[in-house]
């Protein structure tokens, strides 16, 4: 039942020794039942235990994300899982792959230099290949490219230019060079940014390399590429075009002008690149080795890592005991896997090799526990859904489990299509077939959320199917499947069932009809046969008919939004319904009474009684439905009178244009007042509805034709009393809903007769809407009021209690008011040197006991004054109360000192020990001192308890002392002192003034 409401919680507490946590916590993983709580929250995240290793972890995950995605640039898929690496040290596991990545990295630095070298190569070829054509064109020219040594100013004029009529170079001119490669997109900025710097004084020759080749920069990105080489003059401009090159990405190459130069250096080029390919192929090989050697561990090692990080994650959320050596945890558990976490427990135990069990133990709470769904995998895409608009609190029904229908469900009336459904069933069938092997795809977040929601588009794609069996649509084409429609209309000239009616020329009218049994129901020869009229329906679904019809939108759209009305209202309802379900389990009376009470009836008595509308106007057959003398809703049957009119109520032959001429009964017809016919002004129709009202024979009128049939002249009385000229019976019409739930407000309890479906409508609807106002004071009042009057009697509650706790009576009161302030300053100074020393309270307060019971009973009991003891006017009674801490000056030092002032003391007088014990409010024999704040008494070991007794005895016995010495002050204020000593031989300290 965990699936209908969550899980019953409780609070543990785990002590576990240091050696067996990291076992115990991968075994209480596997149980996946305990939620932590974090005991460290003062605490940053550098500051706690384990940090290092889980930084530790952080450093592998790295390491592991670089090493899958070298696995992915090989393409290279494991091929098992390599488990047995898992159980590997995590420091191991560490040492190894930060030696594999220093290894891995030394290799990819060295496999991309050497790529770089290669690419860079390939270019220095290409530009070798193109230099060496370019340059035998301008030898042909008679060009010299040796650089000018002097007359570093000579103009480039002439510089490769034809001369003369028979196209011969001019002698004697002398170039420089620079050659290289530039990617294609930058060839024509650089050279118009060449041809402004030089003015002019150059000439760039390029080519587009065919294929694109690798970036020297990016080894990982295809460029296509361009040859180029400049020629110019001077050493200026050199200078000038080296720095634009260099801006424009270009690598410059090598390109003598001599062809016996080029020549050697490309067969050293060749060589080079011979010698490079091969370095590649083997350094290619050594790392792909490599990586196939881990690649079948490297998922494995992940999840190891994983789940590692994960066992010290919650460490840190642990508080470390120092003294005992253990930690301390503290989480919530579902009540029904305490066996499996105890079994846990007990494992890791013994994984780990230590000597003492983990204790567990269930801790009394009030707070309030997590929620906690045990879902099956169909249902966890909807409960993501549900949580992600609200989480619902401890013990309460589970709203996913009817929202795993409904909301499918109500999709598929959106979505209704047999294609579209059928698609996406078709998806989420794969999804769910193939889960285990699509698990892996899951980390990307656009399929994850898809993988997740598998079994939602399963259901919702079977419902989208449905629903477009519902709508007979396939891909929105209307479908015939389940037979042609049950419409005739006039060019359905050769169906038989649409040509039964005599009198009737179909193929002249545009209109259609339904068909029907009018055949068997009314024999053109014979007459009525006595049975009735009924009408032919689909098959199954919607109507495929509507989708040649003009109103076949108003149509669909009135169909779907009142659906949608119905399907809203029962969601609406079923969630309120949870309600009364937490009420119930919780017994909740005043949820019950002034919310979920009010709250059905709210909603029923409005939007209930439409979903009832919707349904009474859906299942009514509109065609028998008649007002009588605009007062009355009548139903007619249709079946067709017989001659003698022996059967009414009945209907008049069909398409019978002339009621005079009807068989047997037509002077009756024609003696009726004019109004009595619904087949006038050659208005055919299937009938005319025929009955008798107070003797009277009434027939169906024409509201179309005869219109004034429905005024006021036309009622009951009038027909009563004046004859059959004043009565009327005409069609009732589909009333509208929307106007019927309008008029339900703005005109309280008048209903008109024609949209009248329930008896006595009118006045159903003033008692639900006076039921309706009537809820929502009920709804909005009565709970927060008794709420705040119970929170102000629990208040006036604990009030009194610790008025009550505070005026204990009898001569022990000293003895307990100062044991409890004895106990309130121990855990305090306790707490003080745990906050300076960053350790917990609990050890400074067994540190604080351990020093008080060294120091002896006998030195904690007498020297009442010397520990400055002094009973408050002459003895304190019982009922030390508590009171607020106010600041008073010391003389002395000038300092403000902490002194209780809020609450005047109450007790009474007595004596313990022989003593005089006689509490006063203030004052009275002595100063007026008031003293700190107690705090309230906790829970006391044995040994405390016991410790206290003999406190007291001792105290009883040095006030009985001084009695007799007459010192009763003083007796008094020792007896105080050694009554406020702290159970154990904690320290005692009474306080008080002597008289």
């Amino acid at each position: 039942m965990s699936q209908f409401r969550s899980e019953e919680m409780c609070l543990v507490q785990l002590f576990i020794q240091s050696e067996a946590a990291h076992a115990t916590l991968q075994e209480l993983g596997k149980v996946g039942s305990i939620q932590f709580k974090d005991l460290n929250t003062e605490k940053s995240a550098f500051q706690r235990l384990f940090v290092q290793d889980v930084r530790r972890c952080d450093d592998m995950s790295r390491i592991l994300r670089v090493i899958q995605g070298m696995c992915q640039q090989e393409k290279m898929k494991p091929r098992d899982t390599g488990g047995e690496d898992t159980a590997m040290p995590l420091h191991e596991l560490h040492d190894k792959l930060i030696e594999l990545e220093k290894e891995m990295k030394d290799h990819t630095g060295s496999m991309s230099q050497l790529i770089r070298q290669k690419i860079e190569l390939e270019e220095h070829r290409h530009v070798l290949r193109e230099g060496a054509q370019w340059f035998q064109q301008a030898y042909s020219r008679g060009v010299s490219f040796t650089a000018p040594q002097s007359d570093e100013g000579t103009e480039m004029s002439g510089v490769l230019e034809e001369g003369g009529a028979g196209g011969q170079p001019r002698p004697g001119s002398v170039l420089g060079h620079i050659a290289g490669c530039i990617p294609t997109a930058n060839i024509h900025d650089m050279s118009q940014t060449l041809f402004r710097a030089t003015r002019g004084n150059m000439l760039l020759k390029h080519e587009e390399i065919t294929a694109p080749i690798m970036d020297p920069t990016k080894p990982d990105e295809a460029v296509q590429k361009s040859v180029f080489v400049i020629f110019f003059s001077g050493d200026r401009s050199r200078v000038k075009i080296d720095k634009i090159c260099d801006s424009y990405a270009a690598t410059k190459y090598r390109l003598p002008e001599q062809v016996p130069q080029q020549d050697e250096i490309v067969k050293q080029v060749d060589d080079r690149l011979k010698d490079l390919t091969m370095v590649l192929d083997k350094t290619r090989d050594y790392r792909r080795g490599k990586l196939e050697e881990i690649v079948n561990k490297v998922d494995a090692w992940m999840l190891h890592v994983q789940r590692e990080k994960a066992v010290f994650h919650t460490l840190n959320q642990f508080n470390y005991d120092v003294t005992h050596k253990c930690l301390i945890a503290e989480g919530w558990c579902p009540t029904a896997d305490m066996d499996s976490v105890r079994d846990a427990l007990r494992q890791g135990t013994i994984r780990s090799g230590a000597t003492v069990q983990t204790v567990l133990n269930v801790v009394k709470t009030r707070e309030t526990p997590p929620t906690f769904f045990r879902n099956a995998k169909f249902a966890q895409g909807t409960q993501a859904i549900v949580d992600a608009y609200g989480m619902a609190r401890y013990q309460e029904f589970n709203p996913a489990v009817f929202s795993c229908i409904t909301f499918p469900f109500l999709f598929g009336v959106m979505f209704g299509d047999v294609g579209h459904g059928i698609m996406m069933a078709l998806v989420g069938l794969l999804l769910v077939l193939y889960e285990k092997k699509l698990a892996y795809l899951a980390q990307d977040e656009m399929f994850g959320t898809l993988y997740k929601g598998r079994y939602n588009i399963l259901a919702m794609g079977i419902f989208a199917t449905y629903s477009g069996f519902i709508y007979n649509e396939l891909f929105a084409v209307p479908m015939e499947i389940f037979g042609s429609t049950a419409w005739c209309s006039g060019e359905m000239v050769d169906d038989s069932h649409c040509m039964h009616t005599k009198g009737y020329d179909p193929a002249t009218s545009l209109q259609k009809w339904v068909r029907t049994n009018m055949d068997d129901a009314w024999d053109p020869d014979m007459g009525s046969t006595g049975k009735e009229v009924t009408w032919e329906v689909y098959p199954f679904g919607n109507d495929p008919g509507w989708a040649h019809t003009a109103n076949k939108l108003n149509s669909v759209n009135s169909f779907k939004m009142k659906f949608a009305i119905v399907a809203g209202v029962v969601q609406m309802v079923a969630g309120v319904c949870c309600k009364l379900m937490n009420t119930l389990y919780f017994k909740d009376d005043l949820t019950m009474y002034f919310v979920y009470i009010p709250e059905m009836i709210f909603i029923n008595s409005i939007f209930g009684y439409l979903v009832i509308l919707i349904l009474l106007k859906w299942t009514t057959n509109w065609d028998t439905t008649y007002i009588l003398n605009n007062e009355q809703v009548v139903t007619i049957p249709q079946r067709y009178c017989k001659d003698d009119l022996s059967n009414l109520p009945c209907w008049t032959p069909p398409y019978w244009y002339n009621r005079a001429t009807v068989p047997g009964y037509g002077a009756q017809l024609a003696a009726l007042p004019e109004h009595m016919w619904c087949m006038g002004n050659g208005a055919a129709t299937a009938g005319c509805a025929v009955m008798k009202h107070n003797d009277q024979l009434l027939v169906e009128g024409n509201v179309f034709v005869t219109g004034n049939i429905i005024l006021e002249e036309f009622t009951g009385k009038k027909c009563k009393e004046m004859g059959s000229a004043h009565c009327s019976l005409w069609k009732q019409s589909p009333p509208s809903l929307l106007d019927s739930l309008i008029k339900m407000f703005m005109e309280i309890g008048s209903v008109p007769v024609e949209n009248q479906m329930i008896p006595g409508q009118g006045g159903l609807q003033v008692f639900l809407i006076l039921i309706a106002f009537a809820s929502v004071p009920v709804l909005l009042f009565p709970k927060p009021y008794i709420l705040k009057a119970r929170h102000e009697a629990m208040q006036h509650h604990q009030l009194h209690d610790d008025d009550d706790h505070g005026a204990g009576g009898g001569g022990g009161g000293v003895a307990a008011g100062a044991q409890d302030r004895g106990r309130a300053r121990d855990r305090g100074r306790a707490r003080g040197r745990a906050r300076r020393r960053g350790r917990g309270p609990e050890r400074e307060a067994a540190g604080s006991c351990a020093r008080a019971r060294r120091r002896g009973p006998e030195r904690e009991g007498r020297g009442g004054g010397r520990r400055r003891a002094r009973a408050k006017g002459g003895g304190l009674g019982a009922g030390l109360g508590r009171g607020e801490v106010q600041r008073r000056r010391r003389p002395e030092h000038g300092r403000a000192r902490p002194e209780g002032a809020a609450r005047r003391l109450r007790g009474g007088g007595g004596r313990g020990g022989g003593g005089r014990a006689e509490g006063e409010a203030r004052g009275g024999r002595g100063p007026e001192r008031e003293r700190a704040p107690a705090a309230r008494p906790g829970p006391r070991r044995a040994s405390e308890r016991q410790g206290g007794a003999g406190a007291r005895g001792r105290g009883a016995a040095a006030a009985a002392r001084a009695s007799r010495r007459g010192r009763g002050a003083e007796g008094e204020g020792a007896a105080g002192g050694a009554g406020g000593a702290r159970g154990g031989g904690g320290r005692a300290e009474g306080e008080g003034s002597a008289a």
